[in-house]
């Protein structure tokens, strides 16, 4: 009994291998999914390799597109009626339907890791000294507040409690808000770091920090209504970014379609900035996603009681880790 045990689990491994690795067959007819966008990003781009390179068809789905203009709240609420959204707004707007019960919840993340300094006031030597004071941002849930608040919070600090966010602007208004003491922190650009301190401010350097710029979501609710299109869509999408990253001239010729009046350095720029975000497997970032928290509280305390874990549905990205989908995928050596 004991061998005969031994043997099955030695058949599950490659069981879950075979039943992730085999795309749907010619028989099968293709399943209707719905995906809704909102904005130009890199997810998007992914989306549009996906479909335009036939890989979701690959997998057995034939994709709707939905183009949603609600730039503000990423279209969250338009998740009714779509099946799967691509975008990210301001955080404050997709983290208000959680605390009223709605069931969203993110597949996988895109995170890039951006470069940003503190300018702060002549009296500060550590950023753990700016308790207690206050940090100009360009508005709250904003780019630059979501860092600062990842910054401060590595300092030890309590972005919600220990500061006061105040929106100031873009960074030169930030440098200008420093110069008259209205704010005595304020997160800068490289750029204009470096012309801060030839004015004679003063900046304190930090390591990069994670930022979310795309989220892939659906609903519990579908999850459980139809669990295999799910598993169907994330191998579509993460073959989707596999083709981007190993197949540049192609990917590029398919973002062409949409931006045709562009020229070919721009598009590879718009390439190369997509490509820096992306990793075989999208996984979330436990900072940065603490930072659309703290965000979110300021407007709505409920929203603190939210943690990281609960924005996410790793189950998936998991699956497709485990399952070796991604050594099928990828050739080279890779760490994951």
């Amino acid at each position: 009994m004991a061998k005969t045990r031994a043997r099955k689990a030695g058949w599950l491994p490659a069981l879950i291998l075979l039943l992730w690795t085999i795309p749907a067959t010619a028989d099968d007819p293709p399943k209707k999914v719905r995906l809704a966008y909102s904005g130009w990003e890199v997810g998007t781009a992914i989306a549009y390799i996906g479909i335009d390179g036939g890989i979701f068809k690959k997998y057995g789905l034939q994709v709707e597109e939905v183009f949603i203009r609600d730039a503000l709240s990423a279209g969250v609420y338009s998740l009714i009626g779509v099946d799967f959204l691509i975008g990210f707004g301001n955080p404050i707007a997709l983290l208000q339907p959680m605390t009223a019960g709605a069931d969203i919840v993110s597949l996988g993340t895109h995170v890039s890791q951006v470069p940003y300094h503190m300018g702060v006031s002549s009296d500060i030597s550590e950023i753990k000294d700016l308790k207690g004071k206050k940090i100009g941002v360009s508005g709250i849930g904003g780019r630059s507040d979501l860092l600062a608040r990842v910054i401060l919070r590595r300092a030890g600090l309590d972005p919600v409690k220990d500061v006061e966010m105040v929106p100031v602007g873009l960074s030169p208004n930030r440098v200008a808000a420093l110069s008259k003491n209205i704010i005595q922190g304020a997160p800068l650009t490289p750029e204009i770091a470096d012309r801060a301190k030839q004015l004679g401010f003063k900046v304190l350097d930090v390591k990069e920090v994670p930022l979310i710029t795309a989220m892939l979501m659906t609903t519990r609710s579908f999850i459980k209504k139809d669990e295999e299109t799910v598993r169907r869509f994330m191998k579509g999408y993460l073959a989707a970014i596999h083709f981007y990253l190993t197949r540049r001239n192609e990917s590029i010729a398919i973002i062409r379609k949409y931006f045709s009046g562009r020229e070919p350095e721009t598009l590879e720029g718009m390439y190369e900035a997509f490509a820096a975000q992306l990793k075989p497997l999208p996984a979330p970032d436990r900072e940065a996603a603490q930072a659309l928290i703290d965000a979110a509280s300021v407007v709505n305390p409920k929203s603190k009681d939210i943690k990281p874990p609960d924005l996410f549905e790793p189950r998936f990205l998991e699956e497709l880790r485990d399952s070796g989908f991604l050594d099928e995928l990828y050739s080279e050596k890779i760490s994951l």
